[in-house]
């Protein structure tokens, strides 16, 4: 067997395998007496029947098969013996002459390579990048505490139906088989309804159209205990018996509540609960601003930093992995698409070899362990032993399409660490609405 590489620019070229008889002959004559062994055919006895039979009827594909093989192994070899990185994967050549399979004993392969280019980053180059930290505001701090006073908070009886109150009610539509009772809050329901049901006392009836019902389709959907695929389209004529009138009085923010909800002594007063409540949405808002300061930095990195690729054959990679079915202008219209994305890809890849960032299976099987305890504690569940922690982490980390999402979180957040430590970023503390006009900007 024979390998050439020829260079067809700094960024294209081509393989030439040839392989000939000598190369297969042995391989090929094995598998042909393996099959004699087990072949059974009329008027021979079970591993008799003549070889010239057998090499007529498979000869021709063992070949083929055996040929493909070598010549596969062969492209593999030769890209990892000589380090050759490659963008796809190879594809024939428009000069790779037709086989004939049923009659060729020697055999040319042509094949063409797209190279990964050399990219150097500097990251000195950039400039201008603002680190945002964003702060929360009174008002975000004020809807935390009302939820907390809500959450514990106490109802007590109504006369009637206030703007602010809660309506114990029974839905009903006989053609669309709806009968639900519901507590609805008021505030979930539009200006319109909420008009129709305030001043309204216990045994009134309302009706109501579903379609100008609720702020929310999902919440009508549970309150009318209806599919989702229904719930959109729902345009019908709706009963509303009121059975009770409720007012939430919002729990008082004073010591005996606060050691309830976050554990004796953890918060002293409401100043406390504010200043907990106000590092915990910042704590939440780093993740926003740490995407913002990676998004920054990445369209100046792809400004900034030269990224040759080789167009013309990605081109073509394209028309050959959509098996066709992608061609001409809009094989290139797939191209222009990719191509940021895939710049940016070996920006970051040579940014990972230069500084060193990898991701390890500790660092996948600390993340998943603490995505796991979090999610328990969410939901009120006691933390299992580390040893159960572990094996329910490690069973996780058997699904390669959740290593790749997982080890792309660890990547970037080890790529903003890197930005934070040797880019000159201009540190600016902005609060949350703030923020959001800078961004509609």
């Amino acid at each position: 067997m024979q390998i050439e590489k020829k260079d067809l620019d700094n960024l294209s070229s081509q393989l030439t395998i040839k392989i000939d008889e000598q190369d297969y002959a042995d391989k090929v004559e094995k598998k042909l007496k393996e099959y004699r062994k087990n072949m059974e055919m009329p008027g021979f006895r079970k591993g008799k029947v003549p070889m010239n039979l057998i090499k007529q009827k498979y000869e021709r594909a063992l070949i083929a098969d055996e040929v493909n093989n070598q010549m596969q192994e062969a492209i593999n070899n030769y890209l990892q013996e000589n380090k050759i990185a490659i963008l796809g994967y190879p594809i024939p050549s428009k000069d790779q002459k037709e086989i004939d399979w049923a009659t060729a004993n020697e055999f040319e392969f042509n094949y063409d390579l797209g190279l990964a280019p050399e990219v150097d980053v500097d990251l000195s180059k950039l400039e201008g990048i603002t680190d945002y930290k964003i702060t929360a505001d009174d008002k975000m701090i004020d809807e935390e505490v009302k939820k907390i006073q809500q959450q514990y908070g106490s109802f007590s009886d109504l006369d009637e139906v206030k703007q602010d109150s809660y309506v114990l009610g029974t839905f009903t539509n006989e053609e669309e088989n709806i009968n639900s009772q519901t507590t609805v809050n008021m505030a979930d329901l539009t200006d319109e309804a909420q008009k129709a049901l305030i001043g309204k006392k216990k045994g009134d009836v309302v009706t109501l159209n579903s379609a100008n019902l609720y702020k929310d389709a999902h919440t009508m959907m549970h309150a009318l205990n209806i599919d989702h695929d229904k719930v959109h389209e729902l345009n019908i004529p709706l009963k509303f018996e009121v059975n009770g009138v409720f007012e939430l009085k919002p729990a008082e923010i004073n010591k005996e509540l606060l050691d309830k909800v976050f554990g004796e002594g953890k918060i002293e007063d409401e100043a406390g609960l504010r200043q907990f409540i106000k590092e915990d949405i910042e704590k939440q808002l780093e993740q926003t601003s740490d995407n913002q300061l990676l998004n920054d930095v990445t369209d100046q990195l792809i400004k900034n930093t030269k990224v040759e690729l080789p167009k013309d054959f990605l081109i073509r990679w394209i028309e050959v992995d959509s098996q066709g079915q992608i061609k001409g202008e809009k094989a290139e219209e797939e191209y222009q698409k990719a191509e940021k994305g895939l710049k940016y890809q070996l920006i970051e890849e040579a940014i990972a070899k230069k500084y060193g960032i990898k991701v390890t299976y500790d660092d996948l099987l600390n993340l998943v362990k603490d995505l796991l305890k979090l999610q328990m504690l969410q939901y009120g569940q006691p933390l299992p032993d580390e040893a159960q922690i572990n094996e329910i982490a490690a069973n996780v980390l058997k699904n390669e399409e959740e290593v790749k999402r997982l080890s792309d979180q660890i990547i970037k957040k080890k790529l903003v660490k890197l930005y934070k430590e040797q880019l000159p970023l201009e540190k600016k503390e902005i609060g949350y609405n703030d923020y959001l006009d800078l961004n509609k900007a």
